[in-house]
């Protein structure tokens, strides 16, 4: 079985902490993907075709429910 004894120490707070920046750092990398591989066989290419908007809202839903909870 898993053993998370050594997890005892870490505060709610800082496991929130790291967690969110967690969010943070996805949401860079996400911001990093070009956008010829976004659009790649799009001929009319438009606004809600971009992968980057919906991870994004996707983080951001994520990250204000762990910042609420």
């Amino acid at each position: 079985m898993l053993n998370f004894d050594w997890l005892q120490g870490v505060s709610p707070a800082a496991a929130k902490g790291v967690f969110l920046v967690l969010f943070v750092v996805i949401g860079l990398l996400v911001l990093m993907i070009p956008k010829a591989y976004i659009y790649q066989g799009l001929k009319h290419p438009r606004w809600y075709h971009n992968l980057k908007l919906w991870a994004w809202g996707v983080l951001l839903f994520i990250f204000v429910t762990y910042c609420a909870f």
